[in-house]
């Protein structure tokens, strides 16, 4: 897939002319309002009567007998497992773990030892003591958010109870009309808390938002050199200090990105494909998991100084979304509001509790990654003795404005393809994963579930040709495919089958190069496509399909005979990918969120760097570090880096396999291409430094391509050191000058590999 069609994914999706759902008429203002609803709303009054009436008139607001934090004596242990011990505070509703491995506490509030030095007050001083926080929107103005919290608004506790392995408790709201049960429970070295969506009971306050102990592990900078680890990009982390900059930015950002089935919010970081964070803070540390519900959560986190002199971090669970409901035909009028109907489902987060020898970001990785093989059921890589892959994706072709019609630029023939693979193997290349893009009809800008090969670039059997060519030199081939968009026609009819926002508005994005738009495929079209294409796409005799856009876009779909929710849509695209992957030994994805990682068989162009915004510190290999020795993963294009040797290194320092994008035609040839836009692609070019670079990366990574990363860190300034499970150690000089580690000299800018055996 080329850059420019992985960055069209980032542009803000384009809701157009609605299908009719249902069309108000103001005769006399000529104004149509389309409305669009997936499913009935009860009667407000009834529901704040309801909740009204479940609310104990008589209600004690949730406080310690302290009066501050949780009084220590009013903890009673509530459930034990061979790692940890729960307690709970029936006055306040919070808890805390204690590690019998090493003693030390997670507690659900903010931590005791840096209360003494918190000058906050007011509102801002009953949130750090509530075990729940807020966003409602009041249901008859529908104008201010209301953000609170269990004690800013004098709620208590309306029930609770002991259950199996925790304790259940009910948090009621009176002024609010609002109840919300969490359940809190323990099993080996977790701690789970779980909102309870069939209890949640509303009245004229509706819920947009919660944070279920958003303070858990909270802590202050003072003396120490912890962080939190966030899911942005690779992963980054956020440095505990003191905030002498008074820069006041926080982290927020959706798990699987916006949904733009609504009014989305863009911002440049990079998307959250893992449903984690972690925190690291006086020797401790934990990782947290959104198990359940992850598809409605956001990662939050604020810095020390912002609201608190704590630094903290959180899941915001989504009940609500704000989306633009138009008032015209034109769609350029109308007005903002929430959605009436709750996305209803439990929300369950987990808190590992890592023990004091693994409690830094190596520990939370390799915790997730054992989270990921026991419970989502990925499997260890089978890699012994094979040769480390060589990713190359090859263009076909693209097209071009014509004067009458586009035309089609040839890049790269399957003959020339074939040719291609050749020369590598006979200049010693053992192994290539070859990706075919833009052999459609049209090319590399031309999306839709055709499976004709461009006759200018041999057409069917020039494909058939070169996958026995590829077979017999033991290579993968991979056509790419996009069944994600459509621009075909055809037996597409986007007014029937396209993604719809809450107005009936067809979701689309911009695609700059084209100057045009198109049309999102409802996710269980895509299945129902890719169903019947199968047996096509094998006749042609590749081994498999390089999906693009599937796994790494999650939206809401509102087309009342494709309806999904965006839990539902990630379950669609996961059916997607089983689908693809019964029928063929390899597919692969382009990036994408945890839920299409689980499926994949190989992971091109993870992100390998970070924001770069005020909030973040600096970049760590967190999702490499999970994925390591489960699936085979690159990073961007060895001929597309931005700074070239430091995306190099970084690329070993990750353990990314070698990857580059070529075709046969010169580049300029692409220069009026609609998404060709790459500086360099010839394969003429490129080919000294791809054979010159394999080497380097088979020296390092060769093989480890089945082993886990154990760890990774700093080791001199600019200087990373990444472990593997076989004890082989990469050592990256980041540094214009050689340095010299534990008596080891590493080059400038470059690596040395130390074995597993020869010392530290």
């Amino acid at each position: 897939m080329t850059r420019a069609r992985k960055r069209d994914f980032n542009f803000k999706l384009t809701k157009l002319l609605p299908g009719t759902v249902c069309i108000l008429v103001a005769a006399a203002a000529g104004i149509y309002i389309w409305t669009h609803s997936v499913s009935g709303t009860s009667n407000v009054t009834e529901q704040a009567q309801a909740a009204e009436a479940a609310i104990p008139a008589d209600l004690k607001p949730a406080v310690s007998t302290s009066g501050d934090l949780p009084n220590d004596a009013d903890f009673e242990q509530v459930a034990e497992t061979g790692k940890l011990v729960l307690y709970a505070d029936k006055h306040t509703g919070h808890f805390k773990v204690r590690d019998k491995r090493d003693g030390h506490e997670l507690r659900s509030y903010p931590n005791p030892e840096d209360w003494p030095y918190e000058t906050i007050s007011g509102n801002w001083r009953s949130n750090l003591l509530s075990p729940i926080m807020m966003e409602t929107i009041d249901t008859a103005k529908q104008t201010e958010v209301l953000v609170s919290s269990l004690l800013s608004q004098k709620g208590g506790i309306m029930s609770w109870k002991p259950v199996e392995h925790g304790f259940a408790v009910t948090f009621a709201l009176p002024s609010l009309q609002l109840i919300i049960p969490v359940e809190v429970t323990i099993k080996d070295d977790y701690v789970e808390t779980k909102v309870i969506d069939s209890g949640i009971a509303e009245g004229k306050n509706q819920l947009l938002s919660l944070k279920a102990y958003p303070f858990l592990g909270a802590a202050q900078p003072r003396g120490q050199e912890g962080y939190i680890l966030l899911p942005d990009g690779s992963g980054a982390i956020y440095n505990l200090k003191e905030n002498i900059t008074n820069d006041r930015s926080v982290y927020r950002e959706p798990i699987y990105g916006p949904d733009s089935a609504y009014a989305p919010i863009f911002t440049n970081r990079k998307p959250v494909t893992m449903p984690i964070y972690g925190i690291k803070s006086g020797g401790s540390a934990f990782l947290a998991v959104a198990d359940q519900g992850a598809e409605y959560g956001a990662i939050y986190a604020a810095q020390a100084g912002v609201y608190s002199k704590y630094a903290w971090a959180t899941i915001e669970q989504e009940y609500r979304m704000q989306y633009f409901q138009p008032t015209s035909v034109d769609q350029k009028t109308g007005f903002n509001t929430y959605s009436k109907v709750r996305f209803g489902e439990d929300r369950a987060v987990r808190y590992y509790v890592l023990p004091k020898t693994e409690s830094d970001y190596s520990g939370m990785a390799a915790r997730y990654r054992q989270y990921l093989t026991e419970e989502q059921n990925m499997k260890r890589l089978q890699t012994a003795g094979s040769p480390l892959p060589l990713f190359l994706d090859i263009v076909g072709g693209d097209s071009q404005k014509g004067f009458l019609q586009n035309k089609f630029i040839t890049g790269t023939t399957t003959v020339e393809a074939q040719s291609i693979l050749d020369r590598l193997h006979s200049q010693g290349i053992p192994f290539i994963v070859a990706t075919y893009q833009g052999w459609q009809t049209g090319g590399v800008s031309r999306f839709g579930f055709g499976t004709q090969v461009d006759k200018h670039l041999g057409g069917n059997t020039g494909m058939k040709s070169l996958a026995e060519y590829a077979k017999s030199k033991g290579d993968t081939l991979l056509l790419e495919t996009n069944y994600t968009l459509n621009t075909d026609g055809g037996d597409f009819n986007p007014k029937r089958e396209a993604m719809q926002d809450q107005a009936g508005g067809i979701l689309k994005f911009n695609r700059r190069e084209a100057n045009d738009q198109i049309a999102l495929v409802s996710p269980a079209v895509s299945l129902d496509r890719i169903k019947s294409r199968i047996d096509s796409f094998k006749a042609l005799g590749v081994d498999g399909l390089a999906l693009a856009g599937t796994g790494s876009s999650l939206d809401s779909n509102y087309n009342r005979k494709y309806a999904a929710n965006r839990s539902e849509a990630a379950k669609l695209q996961q059916e997607f990918i089983d689908t693809v992957k019964s029928e063929f030994s390899t597919v692969s994805t382009i990036g994408g969120n945890a839920y299409a990682l689980q499926k994949t068989n190989a992971v091109r162009s993870i992100s390998g760097d970070y924001s770069y915004d005020l909030f973040l510190d600096e970049p760590v290999p967190f999702a490499q570090m999970v994925l390591h020795g489960l699936v085979p993963y690159t990073m961007n294009w060895g001929n597309a880096r931005d700074e070239y040797q430091k995306d190099f290194l970084r690329s070993i320092e990750y353990g990314a396999a070698p990857a580059f994008g070529v075709m046969q035609a010169k580049t300029e040839e692409m220069k009026r291409a609609y998404s060709v836009w790459q500086y360099s692609l010839n394969f003429d070019e490129w080919e000294p430094s791809i054979l010159q670079e394999y080497k380097r990366y088979s020296e390092a990574l060769g093989d480890v391509q089945d082993q886990f990363i154990m760890s990774n860190r700093t080791v001199a300034p600019n200087v990373k050191e990444t472990v593997y499970a076989n004890g082989k150690k990469i050592i990256v000089n980041y540094n214009n000058t050689q340095v010299t580690v534990a008596g080891r000299q590493i080059p400038a800018n470059d690596f040395i590999v130390v074995k597993g055996g020869e010392g530290s």
